[in-house]
């Protein structure tokens, strides 16, 4: 039986040799419409190029590296797909490397893109203070482009795409504010960390401008997991019982739900409850989840394009520093009420 070859491909689509080429690479310069009906016509004739003979001659391996921390919490879930499903367009598959926020995790799995040759890695960082970046380095010196999604690390050269989140936390303590909440408990991570100070730096910046006080034993840095927010919001009810609590994700507010629920305490009657994200989960909860969604599908679409530009055109340093950062959206639901 014979076997189908890029020419009958691009004979099908009625395309050139080199437009089916680039289709089928993932390269620029190929509208979408083109794209489709190459892929379209790939598909149809069962069309697999040879990953081997394609690395020896291109010296591409169209392999991307992802880094995340964390598949427990369904916003990664969703994260990983929608990069493994915007990929897939340009003829790209993806390596997964799972850190659980550690950077000795991480550095095993960025020196094992290195060795497998990857075109690109998109990564979202582990939240540790002061962490080691060397293996970023090494990434880069390996000429292997690197694109920070949701979240970046200081020091590091390379673009990053990720919600305005100092803007979310403001619109979300704002909102609680002038609906007469004062005292607001904010459990976020470890506070050496960029992306907890610019939290934090939104949830101060709404009680500035309201003219409230703040006092700064309502803010707890904490690990970013459900459990651990179940255990501080145990120490805050040890010591007080709050006008609401928030959580830098919607993960965590779910422990923040159980603990209070097993201290016979009603949401939002006694305490309102926020969170962050607004994972699938949120809206189907008992009590539905008031939160700030950030716009996922577009992150991860500006994380694929911010990559490609870099394979595309790897000298072009004013692509290599620059931040997205996108705008999020306030969700308010039951979980939070007037006070």
């Amino acid at each position: 039986m014979l076997t189908n070859t890029i020419k009958d491909v691009a004979r099908l689509a009625q395309v050139s040799v080199g437009t089916a080429s680039m289709a089928l690479n993932g390269k620029h310069g190929v509208n979408e419409e083109t794209r489709e009906k190459v892929l379209e016509a790939a598909r149809k004739l069962n069309y697999k190029p040879n990953p081997y003979a394609r690395y020896l001659s291109s010296k591409k391996t169209n392999l991307i590296g992802l880094v995340v921390t964390d598949i427990t919490n369904p916003f990664f879930g969703v994260l990983i797909d929608l990069i493994q499903k915007g990929l897939d367009k340009y003829g790209y598959d993806v390596m997964l490397g799972i850190s659980r926020g550690s950077i000795t995790e991480e550095k095993r799995i960025t020196q094992k893109f290195i060795d497998m040759q990857v075109d690109g890695v998109i990564a979202v960082p582990s939240h540790n203070p002061a962490p080691d970046t060397l293996h970023y380095i090494d990434l880069q010196k390996a000429k292997i482009p690197v694109c920070f999604i949701t979240s970046y690390y200081p020091g590091i050269n390379a673009p990053c795409v990720m919600t305005d989140l100092s803007d979310g936390a403001y619109q979300l303590t704002k909102y609680l504010l002038q609906n007469g909440h004062r005292q607001i408990i904010y459990i976020v991570g470890d506070l050496s960390v960029p992306v907890s100070n610019l939290r934090v730096e939104g949830y101060l910046s709404a009680y500035r401008d309201l003219d409230l006080a703040c006092q700064s034993d309502w803010i707890f840095s904490t690990d970013v997991t459900l459990e651990a927010a179940y255990s501080t919001t145990e120490l805050v009810l040890q010591k007080f019982q709050p006008d609401a609590i928030i959580t830098i994700n919607d993960f965590m507010a779910m422990g923040v739900l159980k603990c209070l629920k097993e201290h016979d305490l009603c949401v939002p009657q006694d305490i309102s409850v926020a969170g962050y994200d607004d994972i699938i989960y949120s809206s189907i909860l008992e009590t539905s989840l008031t939160t700030v969604r950030q716009p996922l599908e577009q992150i991860c679409r500006r994380t694929i394009s911010m990559l490609l530009k870099q394979l595309d055109s790897p000298d072009e340093t004013d692509v290599i520093i620059e931040k997205i950062l996108l705008k999020p959206d306030l969700i308010i639901r039951s979980s939070s009420k007037p006070h």
